[in-house]
């Protein structure tokens, strides 16, 4: 049997690390006779297995009930399905049965959580699934109990934007691309948890709802170390002794094995599919939560399992309340919130701790609702708030396991009472709080500890602990890390690039005063000494209507030039509400973009502050500032800019917020939480960039200083941090091409025949372009524009010769992307028009424009394989034979280009001609011939020869004949291949029409029914 990269080196290698980790393997083929139709998608034989084996009291009447509730569910949409079917799995099903004590409800196991070897682990290859107009057949396919919980697509690891190309996949499959086109399966899709894109080097999770962005990489095995996966993945060591005598890194030291390297697929795999841990993920790290209108399914990033499974071990192994308490810094944009959402959620799972009454100390109201609606949904649990310090008190001195959530500012106003202390002394409380950096230390603490003597607490925090802080080892130190650069190496946030920028009349030399009398040149003595007494020389300063209007000429041109284009949004942050006003105005006046302000409201506040302060007002701008740019096709300008003071520095994310403007000054954590809110991912964002007209460097070098240099790398870059990485992006595009010695363009595509070159020149190039987007318009990006213009063109000509759609720059900014089609226009090219086909009139005519002759046989060649691979379903016998007559011709005359594109074009001019004189000389219509010649392929490949006597050809032929009319007449029923009883008397007529014929075998009927229904799929399923 013949394997291509995909099998070899990413799917194969899948299926055997599996069973290294307990999966059992069948093939998709060997499953075919457990499934009444390739419509079903769950192996109700080990389903009902696993039922009776977990539920051994269950009468036959009840797993009749079950069983049917878990293959017949009955809901509008694909989310409600899968999130109906996820609740049944995790919260299990009730039914009313007498045990002996007279009718009562029992609860029905599908899954045995507790204990994974309780359970049936089944992994398989190639699994087909019918869907409503055409069969789908991932790759791998891995069921739990009989329920196919996780879709894993392989992709060879030398396809150009393999990742994204498994994604795209896994969402066709899941009909998520455009569900009018029913061009998925989504039955299979009811019951999954976990899909997964992989082509070895690279690994990415998702789940039903996540889009490409929110796929993520599982970069740590835990509980597993490396040397550990290492030693999984090694055959030949089976002695179990061994691995309980020795640590990994001592045995790999021992016995001298050699240290690899692992693939991001290998660790994923050892990371979310061994037995427990793939439970643990189902059962307890899965979130369904409203987003923007819409139910979003979210699973846990890996530092999120992590850091929730050392919390459990903590809690339930430490011996005191120091032992058990301790700090989890995950950098701002992480999934800070969630992560303590899902370890609420475990924690109310475990026998133990769910004993425990939770307390959440949290400052922001997003944070509380998300906990208290997380929790009515997935456990029915009612949760508590804290609406006034009395509320407090009586809630935490209750002696019972409830959850209690509470604002920070409670905790502070209660700092003044006497009587806040001792109010509950137990030990079975776990104090769960948010900004560790203010709730783990200092008095806001004191009142904490006061109040529950002996609560552990788990603090959480978006910045990290204070060198002073990280010295008080009082409350346990860090429990896990995840770090600055970490994000962003892992693509869960982007780099900040900070810019100092002085407005045009602070010129140095100049002090505060002179430029006051700069300012307020045109005011009298009196109204100078007024301003003076009212805001200070440094605020009149500042807020001087002139070098506000400084400040905002000079960040329009900057966000126009480096923010606008690409689609994004910007944050501008001042250092008083009247500024904020004046912001506004003088944006106005210079014709900018829409701008709001968000500011707080005081008693008997001025009339210029009353149009800003109002909270719904301020809810429906937020709202609207976190969309996209043309979402609200009813208002022409949204807002581009949000102006504000306090509000919204801390715990606001709006992905779509690029730039943040600041003219004011800020402090210690303020300033590191407030420079984040840039760093969220978005489509198309590199980074995100800060622009200081404050002179914040010094209070920004101060902050750094506070923490571990270790805790803090990576926090920001400059504009000159960005050349390097420019100039790296540009030498490994170079590299790729450093043997070719040409500036032809032919020449330049002729060496991207290859795919594995071709995939490195796309992922270079890519890397290089988006680096470009990042330094235009400045001035360093100059020397590079000729090589980003030069090889645009080169990737846009090898998008037609090989006909591969996904070589394209769609993905990188609008700044480069502009500048790379005016350069192709420029040349005569329009890139937005396609290859010409291989059938169209003009055809010939473009390839003799081609001057090199080897250029020409690729185009010839590139152009029948597309329409080869376009055309395979309709007839998928004949049209593999073209495939490998193509191959011969190439491998043949490889080098003698003359005569390879002579036999390339007679090739090409009768590929089409030749089956219409095949059709004719049998007598059969277009359609006919090809299940003619599927069946023809069949005997012959049954048979183990071609040698068919004149009655057992004239059988065929009179056989999909026959079969052609059924099909014809049986799709003339609306939605046919919809109805499975229709498609099974289709199954029966085929599988009679083959017994009755001379060359019958009953191992010809299954395959024969399978190839004929897919091919009438093709053929007529758009009746």
């Amino acid at each position: 049997m013949m394997f291509n990269d995909e099998e070899v080196k990413v799917e194969l290698p899948a299926i055997e690390q599996l069973k290294q980790l307990g999966w059992d393997y069948v093939s998709g083929s060997s499953l075919a006779a457990e499934r009444g139709s390739l419509r079903d998608v769950v192996l109700v034989q080990r389903l009902e297995a696993a039922l009776r084996r977990l539920n051994p009291w269950i009468s036959e009447e009840n797993l009749t009930k079950v069983m049917r509730e878990l293959t017949h569910p009955n809901h509008a949409a694909l989310m409600e399905y899968n999130q109906s079917i996820y609740d049944i799995l995790v919260n299990y099903l009730s039914v009313e049965q007498d045990l002996g004590q007279g009718r009562r409800g029992q609860t029905v196991k599908i899954i045995d959580f507790d204990n994974p070897a309780n359970n049936e682990f089944l992994c398989t290859s190639q699994f087909k699934v019918e869907g409503v107009t055409q069969n789908i057949i991932p790759d791998l396919v891995c069921f739990v109990n009989g329920l196919p919980l996780a879709v894993i697509e392989c992709k060879s690891p030398y396809v150009a934007d393999a990742i994204a190309e498994g994604i795209n996949q896994l969402r066709r499959y899941a009909n998520l691309r455009d569900p009018t086109s029913d061009e998925g399966a989504q039955r299979l899709f009811w019951y999954n948890q976990l899909m997964v894109s992989t082509c070895r080097d690279q690994a990415k999770v998702g789940t039903i709802s996540s889009n490409a962005q929110h796929y993520s990489a599982w970069k740590d095995a835990y509980p597993y170390s490396d040397a550990e996966v290492r030693l999984q993945l090694m055959p030949s060591i089976t002695n179990t002794s061994i691995l309980s005598d020795l640590s990994m890194p001592a045995y790999i030291e021992q016995t001298a094995v050699p240290v690899m390297e692992l693939t991001e697929q290998q660790r994923l795999l050892a990371g979310m599919f061994n037995k427990t841990n793939f439970l643990d993920l189902i059962r307890n790290f899965i979130i369904f939560e409203p987003m923007d209108g819409r139910l979003v399914k979210k699973i846990a990033r890996y530092q999120q399992f992590r850091a929730v499974n050392k919390v459990i071990e903590r809690l339930k192994t430490g011996k005191d309340r120091k032992e058990k308490s301790g700090v989890i810094w995950h950098t701002q944009g992480s999934g800070k919130s969630l992560t303590m959402v899902m370890l609420a959620v475990k924690m109310r799972r475990d026998p133990e701790l769910r004993q425990y009454k939770l307390v959440f100390v949290t400052d922001r109201t997003q944070l509380d609702s998300q906990l208290s609606n997380t929790f009515r949904a997935a456990q029915n649990e009612t949760i508590y708030n804290a609406g006034s310090v009395a509320d407090l008190k009586e809630l935490l001195q209750r002696d019972s396991s409830d959850i209690v959530t509470a604002m920070v500012q409670k905790f502070q106003e209660a700092e003044a009472e006497d009587d806040f202390k001792d109010l509950n002394v137990s030990d079975k409380i776990i104090v769960l709080a948010d900004e560790a950096h203010r709730t783990q230390f200092g008095n806001l603490a004191a009142t904490i500890n006061a109040a529950l003597p002996n609560a552990p607490k788990i603090g959480f925090t978006g910045t990290p602990l204070l060198k002073s802080q990280k010295m008080d080892q009082a409350f346990g130190g860090y429990i896990d890390q995840y770090k600055i650069n970490e994000a962003v190496e892992d693509g869960a946030t982007v780099r900040i690039i900070y810019e100092g920028r002085q407005v045009q009349s602070e010129v140095l030399g100049k002090s505060l005063d002179a430029l006051f009398d700069v300012y307020f040149k045109d005011y009298t003595k009196e109204e100078k000494r007024e301003i003076k007494k009212k805001y200070g020389v440094e605020r009149a300063v500042r807020e001087a209507p002139a070098r506000i209007r400084w400040v905002c000429i000079d960040l329009l041109n900057h966000y126009r030039e480096k923010v606008q284009p690409d689609g994004f949004k910007g944050m501008i942050v001042v250092g008083s509400r009247y500024a904020a006003t004046l912001f506004k105005k003088t944006l106005d006046e210079l014709g900018a973009p829409p701008s709001e302000v968000i500011i707080s409201g005081k008693h008997n506040d001025e009339v210029i502050y009353t149009p800003y302060t109002n909270a719904a007002h301020q809810k429906q701008v937020i709202k609207n500032f976190t969309k996209p740019f043309g979402m609200d096709k009813e208002k022409e300008d949204p807002t581009a800019f949000l102006i504000v003071k306090d509000m919204l520095l801390t715990g606001f994310d709006a992905p779509i917020a690029q730039v943040m403007y600041i003219d004011r000054g800020l402090k210690e954590h303020t300033l590191m939480q407030a420079i984040a809110r840039v760093n969220r991912t978005y489509p198309g964002k590199e980074v995100g960039y800060v622009v200081d007209y404050h002179g914040l460097s010094d209070s920004l070098k101060e902050a750094l200083d506070m923490f571990s240099s270790e805790d803090v790398e990576g926090t920001y870059h400059t504009l000159k941090d960005e050349i390097p990485r420019l100039k790296a992006a540009h030498t490994r595009v170079a590299q790729v091409f450093s043997t070719l010695k040409s500036d032809d363009i032919d020449e330049y595509v002729l060496f991207l025949k290859d795919e594995e070159v071709r995939q490195q020149f796309e992922l270079a190039f890519k890397r290089f372009a988006k680096q470009m987007d990042v330094v235009l318009p400045d001035v360093a990006a100059k020397p590079f524009l000729s090589d980003l213009k030069l090889w645009g063109k080169v990737q846009n000509a090898a998008r037609n010769r090989y006909r591969e759609p996904g070589l394209n720059i769609s993905d990188v900014g609008a700044k480069v992307r502009q500048l790379v089609d005016e350069h192709i226009i420029s040349t005569g090219v329009n890139p937005k028009i396609p290859p010409v086909d291989l059938l169209a009139a003009n055809f010939k005519q473009s390839v003799d424009e081609i001057k090199s002759l080897e250029s020409r046989a690729s185009e010839i060649e590139s152009a029948i394989k597309h329409h080869i691979t376009v055309n395979l379903d309709e007839d998928p016998e004949y049209y593999k034979s073209l495939s490998l007559r193509l191959q011969e011709i190439i491998e043949k005359h490889n080098g003698k280009w003359d005569q390879q594109v002579e036999l390339l074009w007679e090739f090409c001019n009768s590929i089409e001609s030749e089956r219409a004189q095949v059709a004719v000389d049998l007598g059969l219509t277009d359609t006919e011939l090809a299940f003619y010649h599927i069946l023809m392929a069949e005997v012959t490949r049954h048979r183990g020869d071609d040698s068919l006597s004149d009655m057992e050809h004239d059988e065929i032929k009179a056989t999909s004949q026959q079969l052609v009319a059924m099909f014809d007449e049986a799709t003339q029923i609306v939605d046919f291949f919809d109805k499975r009883d229709e498609v099974r008397r289709m199954k029966k007529e085929i599988k009679r029409a083959i017994l009755e014929c001379s060359y019958s075998a009953p191992a010809l009927v299954k395959v024969v029914q399978d190839r004929f229904l897919e091919l009438a799929q093709t053929r007529f399923g758009s009746k």
